[in-house]
């Protein structure tokens, strides 16, 4: 009995029929829908054929049942970058495999591609992703393999491509590049990215920026030597330039056997099919993403029915942290809530436009933001409110409210029987919280708590340890309860400090990591700035917050809990709240017990059902009062909930391969690549990615970014084109070794050094 596979793959064939038939266009298109098993779904889309021709297309669909999107183009050039992002938008699958007319192998052929997704964890893995290997076969090579393909024996047609590559035989290949367009990736992934960079026009180096940036996100070893080279050279044999890095992709695509032919066709005339100034300027795409110069926006999910106003701006730190989130948003339009003058007229657009929910940042983050969020909520506008979460590396989308105002973390939502699994995986992920390192902030090395308990001359009194907040936070302002605020809070705990018996207790107090100054608390003693909040966790007998994130790390590792303002984690059984100095003065003292049970239904709801996880890269900005604020650029999320019916699963971004791995044999292996990037890697870099490219430009303030492209035609006219390099690699190290006092000047001015 055999298995019906499901489909795992869309085949998204991008074409433009010419208006003068130049060869089998149509033949191809119907022998790879024959060709291809059933764990793929094969997509057309007509990127503006001739009128006279489109009855073609629409026979095919007719006659096979795949699925035709025409996308009307007009005059305009072919884009076939545009039209696979066209085909990402609509495909139905979690896999998506950039398949031109002109490429082909045989059903066994496919079959190895699905493989090689399975052996790459995909699609659980979001992030990784894989390149096929490719010929273009000679003209006659590419009539014996048509021939063999139609009796049957494509497996063995193949064989002899690859034995051709193999043996550089070239009756049989033209020329062979190790990672071809034909890229196998996720299509959630692809739309986070944007897809493909509209201003590549025609074919040509449009892969080559997207593989870029597919890159970024998963290294699988150290960028090349001259890595922005555009080498324009397909034969592997120094690792240099880009096109050498990228082949990582699909050299064990090509070791195991697998190539796809690429059949010889006559060239085409059309105007703006190839794009002549593609490979010129692609370089200089790839140094502008890196900088943080050009950000292309993520694709709508045309599948899904929503259509989401997002009330951030464009371009912005957070904007680009949530570029993975944008998908599960269906369809978007993103306009900074300060455009608003008031409720009434974003309520109004909301109705107009036919939006069906609304995106909010920090909705307390400001009282503006907080009025149109009341007033969408009040009208009974479907909404989500996203802020960081309270673990590491946590964040939310909450569609029923914000902290501790939320139906969220209402009892009902999460208080109910847990199965033997979600138990077992709820105690491993706790046990993994109580073992690791990792925290919200900034702290020291972890140095145990009986370490702490000498340094702080505690003796042996039991410690009460109170985790400061900061006054501006949200949580803080709005959410502080009967104590108030930060200050007030800080006078219950000096309260608190001379009405328990000093001989008994502590009271150990830690500024938040981002605040520059310690408060004045009489009676208090302050911990190490840098001291590790696990530390002073595990050295307490209780812990005293107004909410913060640290009481719910606290309560989820069992330490009992006493909240003095309004906790979204606040239930019984798993905290206590002191609504008064008085109640937490007689709490501090008492012996308080919480419930196992609770703590595991809260925490598996909290982990499993509510929160996303996701890894952020911050930026720093000190504040006027001298304090910190961090701001998150990127976020690599491995599960997103809260936006779709179902949690969406991207996984964690795979790790590198050793340099010691026949991977890199074809370049010279580890000696070879470690001469070429001039950098001794460390012994962990075995197991790790690692980025390495030969210069490491200074950074550049996010304000001063866009100046980058706006001088750049200034030093073409007054210099050479070795300026012009220079200037690309390095601008602020450009205008630092310039000798002329008054272009030093103004590079300093542009860009401060």
């Amino acid at each position: 009995m055999s298995v019906i596979q499901a489909a795992l793959i869309t085949a998204i064939i991008p074409v433009r029929l010419s208006k003068d038939k130049l060869y089998d266009e149509v033949e191809r298109i119907e022998r790879i829908i024959a060709t291809v098993p059933q764990s793929y779904v094969v997509l057309i889309v007509d990127y503006g054929t001739p009128e006279e021709r489109r009855h073609e297309l629409d026979a095919i669909a007719e006659r096979t049942g795949v699925k035709l999107v025409r996308e009307e183009t007009g005059r305009a050039p072919f884009s076939v970058g545009h039209a696979r992002d066209i085909g990402t938008q609509h495909a139905t699958t979690p896999l998506v495999i950039y398949h031109d007319i002109d490429f082909l192998l045989s059903k066994e052929g496919y079959d190895r591609v699905v493989a090689e997704a399975r052996l790459r964890g995909m699609p659980e893995n979001a992030y990784a992703f894989f390149a096929l290997p490719g010929a273009y076969l000679t003209e006659d090579f590419t009539q014996k393999y048509l021939a063999m393909h139609s009796s049957g024996d494509g497996a063995f047609g193949d064989m002899l491509v690859h034995d051709g590559v193999m043996r550089h035989d070239k009756t049989v290949f033209e020329s062979n590049t190790f990672a071809i367009s034909a890229i196998v990736a996720s299509r959630y992934h692809l739309l986070a990215l944007g897809g493909h960079d509209r201003s590549f026009t025609g074919h040509g180096a449009e892969d080559f920026e997207l593989m870029h940036r597919l890159t970024s996100y998963y290294h699988r070893g150290p960028r090349t030597k001259d890595y922005y080279k555009n080498t324009k050279n397909n034969s592997i044999q120094t690792y240099e330039g880009f096109r050498a890095y990228y082949a990582l992709y699909g050299i064990d695509v090509f070791q195991r056997g697998t190539v796809i032919a690429h059949l010889w066709h006559p060239r085409r005339r059309d105007a703006g099919y190839v794009g002549t100034d593609n490979q010129v300027r692609v370089s200089q795409a790839m140094r502008d993403y890196d900088r943080g110069i050009s950000s292309i926006k993520p694709l709508e999910d045309e599948l899904s029915n929503e259509f989401t106003l997002v009330l951030v701006e464009p371009g912005t730190s957070p904007a680009r942290a949530l570029r993975h989130v944008f998908p599960a948003l269906g369809k978007f339009r993103c306009i900074p809530d300060k455009l608003f003058k008031g409720a009434d007229s974003l309520i109004s657009m909301v109705h107009a436009e036919g939006f069906t929910r609304v995106f909010f940042l920090n909705p307390y983050g400001n009282e503006h933001r907080l009025q149109l969020y009341k007033a969408v909520k009040d009208a009974g506008i479907r909404f989500i409110a996203y802020d960081r979460g309270a673990l590491t590396d946590s964040w939310f989308f909450d569609t029923k409210g914000f902290l501790g105002e939320s139906g969220s973390y209402a009892r009902a939502e999460w208080d109910h029987p847990l199965n033997d699994e979600d138990r077992q995986k709820t105690i491993e992920w706790l046990d993994h919280l109580r073992l690791n390192n990792d925290t919200l902030e900034k702290n020291g090395a972890r140095l145990g708590p009986e370490h702490l308990r000498q340094r702080l001359h505690i003796g042996d009194r039991k410690v009460l340890f109170v985790a400061l907040q900061r006054p501006s936070d949200t949580a803080t302002m709005y959410f502080a309860g009967p104590c108030g605020n930060a200050h007030a809070f800080n006078s219950w705990i000096s309260d608190l400090a001379s009405n328990v018996d000093p001989t008994r207790y502590a009271i150990v107090v830690k500024k938040h990591p981002l605040e520059t100054q310690r408060p004045s608390i009489e009676g208090a003693i302050f911990a190490p700035d840098d001291a590790h909040i696990k530390d002073l966790i595990e050295l307490a007998e209780k812990v005293l917050v107004i909410n913060s994130g640290t009481g719910l790390i606290a309560a989820a590792l069992g330490k009992p809990v006493i909240c003095c303002g309004a906790a979204f984690y606040d239930h019984e059984g798993m905290t206590f709240n002191a609504p008064s100095r008085e109640e937490l003065l007689r709490l501090a003292q008492e012996d308080l017990k919480t419930s196992e049970e609770t703590r595991l239904r809260f925490m598996k709801y909290l982990i499993f059902d509510f929160y996303s996880f996701g890894k952020a890269e911050y930026i720093e900005k000190v504040e006027a009062d001298g304090s910190m604020r961090r701001l998150a650029r990127k976020t690599v999320y491995s599960s997103i909930r809260g936006l779709t019916t179902g949690p969406i699963l991207l996984g964690e971004v795979p790790q590198g391969v050793s340099l010691d791995a026949p991977l890199f044999y074809s370049y010279g292996g580890r000696k070879a690549i470690n001469g070429n990037n001039g950098t001794k890697p460390k012994a962990s870099e075995d197991a790790a990615p690692v980025t390495v490219v030969s210069a490491s430009p200074r950074k550049i303030s996010f304000i001063r970014r866009p100046l980058v492209p706006i001088v750049r035609p200034f030093i073409r006219v007054l210099g050479n084109s070795k300026d012009v390099e220079k200037y690309n690699r390095d601008p602020v190290r450009f205008f630092q070794d310039l000798r002329n006092p008054a272009y030093k000047t103004v590079g300093k001015l542009l860009f401060p050094f």
